[in-house]
């Protein structure tokens, strides 16, 4: 049995080859819909979106199975990828004004010249509970998946605001740290669910960490933050195989940031390298603060950073230790730091051994290991 489908109209876009569907759903796209159709546009204004299904005539031969935009392998039909048995798409769009016969949407991701085979009004949920539920039944399956749209669309100022609840203030580091993580994921094409498969390898502990752990979504907690104590102002992002791509900053960079933003450098001098916290310059270092981050962000990326595509040595999935109780404090300790001591098990702090710890300064010894059971 076939089955045969009419066009009703076709795509107008800017984008005539595949690019990041992220970015295309941002910009506005029209559809232009065929005299033989254009009676079925009644009333359609009254929609404030719309389903789309259109061809994938452009598209190549399928495989069942398949990588997503984002370095995912699944089945095709958990994927939303154009090369398909049916070769049909479709996506929600937002309907931005009628023209006749003419559609102008905003969230189309099909390329110039699309056949457009139906059209049909979307419901979305409009009371404050149906949005709740939605938004919480969203985020349960994939929490992340508002992050992965905000990376493949570029919206490196959303990003900020995000992890700036983390960073607790605006800055430039945190702004340089979303970028360098941004392009790194957007190279990688991949995304991060906590399993170890992603890592970041960064090379400081200071501001830019806090973005490019929101951004990657690899932090110490989740053993996909590894961190080297070089105080460069670089990270790599690889996955589980050690190829990956690592960002540095270029030598004149500071330079190139200071000239663009001089305000803030004073500021920065005063609060954070001379450590005056006096409230009015404190006041004055965050409002410079919050200027020059999202100032940052509008910086050429090539003049700040360099892209290097390389191959790293990766450690092995973190292993599950057994927590043994601390015959001294009774506390429970993993059993890969228990000491054993005169047929006792200790805990590091109570057998008088030294631990390292990851300060300001970088990773140090601490010097009295006993000081917190004193």
């Amino acid at each position: 049995m076939s089955l045969q489908i009419p066009y009703i109209g076709t795509v107008k876009s800017r984008f005539a080859e595949p690019a990041n569907p992220g970015i295309m759903r941002e910009e506005q796209s029209v559809i232009e819909i065929f005299e033989d159709y254009a009676d079925g546009l009644f009333k359609i204004e009254l929609s404030d979106y719309l389903e789309v299904y259109f061809h994938f005539d452009k598209a190549a031969s399928y495989d069942l199975q398949t990588y997503t935009y984002t370095g995912d392998y699944k089945g095709v039909f958990a994927t939303r990828s154009p090369r398909r048995p049916s070769q049909i798409g479709s996506t929600l769009v937002k309907l931005i004004e009628r023209r006749g016969n003419t559609l102008v949407v905003q969230g189309l991701d099909a390329l110039d010249g699309t056949p457009v085979l139906d059209i049909k009004p979307m419901h979305i949920p409009l009371t404050e509970e149906e949005v709740a539920g939605a938004e919480i039944h969203s985020r349960k399956n994939n929490p992340r998946k508002q992050v992965f749209s905000d990376i493949w669309a570029n919206r490196t100022d959303r990003l900020m605001l995000d992890a700036a609840r983390m960073h607790g203030h605006f800055c430039p580091g945190l702004a340089l740290g979303v970028m360098m993580a941004t392009r790194a994921m957007q190279l990688m094409r991949s995304n991060s669910d906590g399993l170890e498969d992603l890592l970041a390898i960064t090379e400081t502990n200071n501001c830019i960490t806090d973005g490019i752990q929101y951004v990657t979504g690899c932090s110490f907690g989740n053993n996909g933050l590894i961190f080297k104590d070089i105080g460069k102002t670089a990270f790599t992002l690889a996955r589980r195989d050690g190829k990956g791509y690592r960002i540095a900053s270029r030598a004149d960079a500071i330079e190139y940031m200071r000239q663009a933003s001089p305000l803030f450098s004073e500021s920065y001098q005063k609060v954070v390298a001379e450590n005056d916290r006096s409230e009015e310059v404190v006041v004055k270092f965050k409002v410079t603060g919050i200027e020059k981050a999202f100032a940052t962000l509008a910086l050429d990326f090539d003049k700040l950073f360099t892209v290097e595509e390389v191959t790293v040595k990766i450690p092995a999935y973190a292993p599950v230790h057994e927590s043994i109780v601390c015959d001294k404090c009774g506390e429970p300790v993993m059993a890969s730091r228990i000491i054993h001591q005169n047929e006792s098990n200790l805990c590091m702090p109570c057998a008088g051994h030294r631990t390292a710890e990851l300060i300001g300064h970088g990773i140090s010894i601490e010097t009295n290991p006993n000081s917190a059971k004193e």
